[in-house]
């Protein structure tokens, strides 16, 4: 959708006993159209037995964030939200980390959304995450992003068997099995947007989950480095011996096209003789790896069991909405 709804639709939710996926994305101008974390956490409380959420570009409420009015950088922030009513179970906290306490939630996915605050470690957590997608938020820092990301690693974590990552980690507490708060965590997602130069440096701080598969995506122009900064933590993990990544079984790189960049003949040489290494590296050390084009994600996402007709998008871009409602927040 592009901006919100009117605070109305919420009630209609508790209705839905079936839905298990639902995705809220905001296809508008953050700036001039908010979506609105507390419409946002109301809806996905709200829905009964809900199981996968994924949240796009959703905007923090002055309510929530205060501290954003006015600071540098500049994140967008709505006003106009505080009529939204008390949920009967979370109460007027309605700020993202509330999402927390839908003990149903097994799937969360968080994009370009601005993740800085602190009741995500603080707030009891009443679900048990299966899978976690945090992307990071354009206005802000890389090391803000990373340091959002660790956090709600470390509050979610020790249920969490899979995660998408997007942001370096450099806290070492997630890198021995005795002090992770991923103790459970066996595949690992890097997106294309990850500091490639981050790589083996994330790899040995999260060398403290048993880490059965790592699968990176890249656009076109950057497999050469990906492939070499692969090969660096392969490099690294016989360095250290049997006990490092002892459980990896697999890395597969997906390259997802990039429609402004055309290789020449040069380039797709060095494009294939390093995938030509990686992929023998990984053999020796016998390793399963696949390099190819990525896959379109289906809409609903991966696992968690077979996708019936439970699942509602809210998704479009200018006037084309899923749900015509008012329009009921502004920006700061």
């Amino acid at each position: 959708m592009a901006g919100s709804l009117d605070k109305s639709v919420i009630t209609s939710f508790a209705y839905l006993q079936d839905l298990r996926i639902l995705t809220i994305a905001n296809c508008g101008d953050e700036g001039l159209s908010p979506l609105s974390e507390r419409l946002v956490v109301s809806i996905a409380a709200t829905t009964p037995s809900l199981e996968q959420l994924s949240l796009d570009r959703i905007t923090r409420s002055k309510l929530h964030a205060p501290e954003l009015e006015g600071a540098y950088p500049y994140v967008p922030l709505v006003l106009g939200d505080d009529d939204i009513p008390d949920h009967p179970v979370i109460g007027s906290e309605l700020s993202l980390p509330s999402l927390l306490h839908i003990p149903t939630l097994k799937k969360l996915t968080i994009r370009d959304t601005h993740l800085g605050d602190n009741r995500w470690t603080t707030i009891p957590v009443a679900c048990r995450l299966e899978v976690l997608d945090l992307g990071s938020c354009y206005h802000e820092t890389e090391e803000f992003n990373r340091l959002c990301t660790e956090r709600i690693m470390a509050a979610v974590g020790p249920t969490v068997d899979e995660f998408s990552l997007t942001t370096s980690v450099s806290d070492t507490v997630f890198a021995t099995p005795a002090a992770t708060p991923l103790p459970r965590l066996r595949k690992l997602h890097i997106s294309p947007f990850f500091p490639v130069d981050s790589v083996v440096d994330t790899m040995s701080n999260l060398a403290g989950s048993p880490i059965e598969s790592l699968s990176m995506q890249c656009y076109e122009d950057d497999v050469v480095d990906v492939c070499s900064a692969l090969e660096d933590f392969l490099s690294l993990r016989v360095e250290r011996g049997p006990d490092f990544y002892n459980k990896l079984a697999r890395i597969d790189v997906s390259v997802t096209a990039n429609d402004n960049y055309v290789a020449d003949t040069e380039e797709a040489e060095e494009r294939l003789e390093a995938t030509k290494r990686l992929q023998e590296f990984c053999q020796d050390l016998q390793l399963s790896s696949v390099v190819g084009k990525a896959v379109p994600e289906p809409c609903n996402g991966p696992s968690l069991g077979p996708i019936r007709r439970n699942s509602i998008s809210f998704s479009a871009c200018g006037d084309k909405h899923s749900i015509t409602a008012p329009k009921r927040a502004n920006t700061l």
